[in-house]
């Protein structure tokens, strides 16, 4: 499988919001966390959400498959807001590729943050095998708690 990353543009906001809804349906009916899951985000807040950090499109054999979300903490601290693929994508070691292809862009980030369900056992699996450890965790509401991880980049010698 080809995989593009490029940066999005506001012409794929809605298409990339039905996407990222479709991603996160099954995560909204688990945790009814409907202040905060992507599966409620309204348009607007997408857009805002667009123009307010570093958002990318990825692109699977041509085809429009999900997301990044990235916010820059500082120039050399990204935190890994968002990541969505369709559901036809998902489960296929994409995640791993795509993780790979971000930190490449981003040479000069030497850590990286981001949080995922503390019952995601798939997603915490791959972070971790990705190299990310777990550095605190996040009570959003009964059923959701969120782990909150790092991934420290030493830089390589010249």
């Amino acid at each position: 499988m080809d995989i593009k990353i490029s940066k999005s543009s506001m012409k794929e906001a809605g298409s990339l919001l039905k996407i990222q809804t479709e991603a996160f349906k099954e995560d909204l009916k688990k945790y009814k966390d409907y202040d905060s899951s992507p599966a409620a985000e309204s348009l607007d807040f997408f857009k805002y959400r667009m123009e307010n950090s570093l958002h990318y499109t990825i692109f699977v054999d041509g085809e429009m498959a999900g997301g990044i979300c990235l916010v820059k903490v500082s120039d050399a601290h990204y935190y890994l807001f968002r990541i969505f693929l369709r559901p036809k994508y998902q489960n296929k070691g994409l995640g791993t590729k795509i993780l790979l292809k971000i930190e490449k862009q981003f040479p000069r980030v030497r850590k990286w943050s981001l949080d995922t369900p503390r019952d995601n056992e798939r997603n915490r699996h791959v972070y971790e095998k990705f190299g990310y450890k777990k550095t605190g965790e996040l009570k959003v509401n009964e059923i959701l708690t969120l782990i909150k991880y790092e991934k420290k980049i030493k830089r390589q010698p010249p």
